[in-house]
């Protein structure tokens, strides 16, 4: 690809589902909040009905009340606001925008490079499908919550059309590097992120509980009169540790580190071998456009059964 085009030509046509990646960011921000605010609440109400021999009896049920009763409060809120939904709505019509977009810019699936006469065909097509998929999301945000993005601009700009009119080699170049590369790069540091805490919330869960039957032991030993601590008798430090064991685990599993991890992790092996596949100089990727737009198509989809994947598990309420 040569300097000129690189100057001239966006890493990505950020017009095009860019309001749906910003609200997207939001919601998965609100959801993410809600969750691990009512999980929080409800280990506090649980922590302070178990220092009554700490505070005053009084004031630690009636604040193990209100912490309980926050934490119902916020739990109401998140489901009522229904973040998790709005959430994959909203990612799914912006990722799929990107994946029609960079299909159309290089020439795969439906809108292969073919005779100029044909191009007006192809750029309708293109509008079509970003229609199509903006209507499906506008249905079932509404039907739902009544409420969703505007979305604006739908044209096609010089720049799609300046990286359309290149030639097979430039366009394959753009695609690996701007497409496949940076989505590759991005799972690779998501699945990293994932893993790293997914085993900080193992830790601290196998801490916490480790500390509990520690202190359980301690209680029963007191129980028996082998040893007199009278601070055991008069506070269940056992429950409050379990408590606060299961909210680190229950914030672990709510933003489902573990599952998502995974599925970075083979998404990004499959973009790794798909760019092998494509420098492999024994294919016919690089110089014909049928079996570049065929490629591409099969990327796409590649890519794209990792975002639809989160509409199949939006009944789980967890997604994040």
């Amino acid at each position: 690809m040569n300097i000129e085009m690189k100057n001239r030509i966006p890493t990505y046509n950020a017009k095009i589902g860019s309001e749906f990646d910003d609200a997207s960011v939001k919601l998965k921000s609100k959801n993410s909040k809600y969750t691990k605010s009512y999980i929080t609440f409800l280990a506090l109400g649980a922590v302070f009905a178990d220092l009554t021999g700490v505070i005053d009896s009084r004031i630690s049920i009636t604040l193990a009340v209100v912490f309980t009763l926050i934490s119902l409060f916020t739990y109401w809120q998140k489901k009522s606001g229904g973040f998790t939904e709005q959430w994959t709505y909203t990612r799914v019509v912006a990722e799929s925008f990107k994946s029609e977009w960079f299909k159309f810019a290089v020439g795969g699936g439906d809108y292969p490079i073919k005779d100029n006469l044909e191009e007006i065909y192809f750029e309708t097509e293109f509008k079509k499908k970003l229609n199509k998929f903006y209507d499906e999301y506008k249905k079932s945000m509404h039907e739902k919550y009544r409420d969703y993005l505007d979305y604006v601009d739908l044209d096609i700009n010089k720049e799609t059309l300046a990286i359309r009119n290149e030639s097979l080699d430039q366009r394959l170049e753009y695609y690996k590097t701007n497409r496949m590369y940076n989505q590759m790069k991005w799972y690779e540091k998501k699945s990293q992120d994932m893993k790293w805490y997914q085993m900080m919330y193992t830790r601290l869960f196998r801490f916490v509980l480790f500390i509990g039957i520690a202190i359980g032991g301690v209680m029963v030993a007191n129980s028996f009169d082998w040893i007199s601590i009278p601070f055991l008798q008069e506070n269940d430090l056992f429950s409050i540790a379990i408590a606060v064991g299961f909210a680190l685990d229950g914030i672990n599993s709510a933003d489902q580190y573990e599952r998502l991890g995974i599925a970075y992790e083979k998404s990004f092996n499959e973009l790794s071998d798909a760019i092998r596949e494509l420098e492999d100089d024994k294919n016919d990727i690089k110089t014909n456009e049928k079996v570049f737009s065929e490629f591409v198509e099969d990327i796409e989809n590649k890519i794209s059964s990792e975002h639809k994947s989160w509409s199949l598990t939006t009944s789980s309420k967890n997604i994040h």
